[in-house]
């Protein structure tokens, strides 16, 4: 977590709120929640909201539609590899930081990466959802009356890769500070993911060796003409 102590923050899909909690519970000034599941959005209402005032506010909202008070800190997690207008949101997200503010950007797994399908299959073996044009993920999933999804879009993964990202990036007003892949919560998981990227110098290979991708990025100071 980097310093929020005063800061106003933006958690772009924000889910039930945790990340606003943590925020107001580091001294945050006050902290906006974005995330357009409207069941998210009601219990982080009323489970996190009114425990600070007014302080903590969440939107039912899509990002790229919502005017927002400028944030000194914008925070993300979990959200970017299912974002489908993957460019415009990030032009949104930026655009909600204020000039010289910073961004933590933190998702995983990536759509091709070994288990990317989110565990809403039997994991079995690792990219055993890939095969097919994805189909070998589609064929598992079946509604009420038996019928399967055409494209994983429909169930909520962009399937970007980290080449998609990076160009999704390109040309915004921001300052890559640091971008880190497959960073894990313990010393020996990280050692065996950062492992796991050694054929991702073969760029046909990268997406599928790349678990996640953790961006700090300060939006830039326009510059004045004398």
């Amino acid at each position: 977590m980097p310093d929020l102590a005063d800061k106003r923050v933006i958690d772009f899909g924000c889910g039930r709120g945790g990340m606003v909690q943590r925020a107001m519970e580091a001294g945050a000034r006050s902290a906006l929640g974005i995330d357009f599941n409207p069941n998210y959005i009601a219990f982080a209402r009323d489970k996190v909201a009114r425990r600070w005032d007014g302080a903590a506010s969440f939107a039912c909202a899509d990002i790229r539609d919502t005017p927002v008070e400028m944030a000194d800190i914008v925070v993300s997690c979990n959200t970017m590899e299912h974002v489908m207008p993957l460019r415009e949101t990030l032009r949104s997200v930026t655009a909600a930081c204020r000039p010289g503010g910073e961004m933590f950007i933190g998702f995983s797994p990536l759509w091709h990466s070994p288990f990317g399908h989110h565990g809403l299959i039997a994991p079995r073996r690792p990219w055993a959802h890939l095969p097919r044009d994805n189909r070998a993920f589609l064929d598992r999933l079946h509604d009420d009356a038996g019928n399967t999804p055409d494209t994983i879009a429909q169930m909520g993964f962009n399937g970007a890769t980290p080449a998609d990202f990076r160009a999704a990036l390109a040309g915004l007003p921001i300052e890559v500070i640091s971008a880190r892949r497959n960073v894990a919560g313990s010393p020996l998981k990280t050692a065996l993911m950062k492992a796991m990227l050694l054929p991702a110098a073969i760029p046909a290979l990268e997406k599928f060796v790349t678990v996640g991708l953790y961006w700090h990025l300060r939006r830039r100071t326009p510059k004045i003409s004398a």
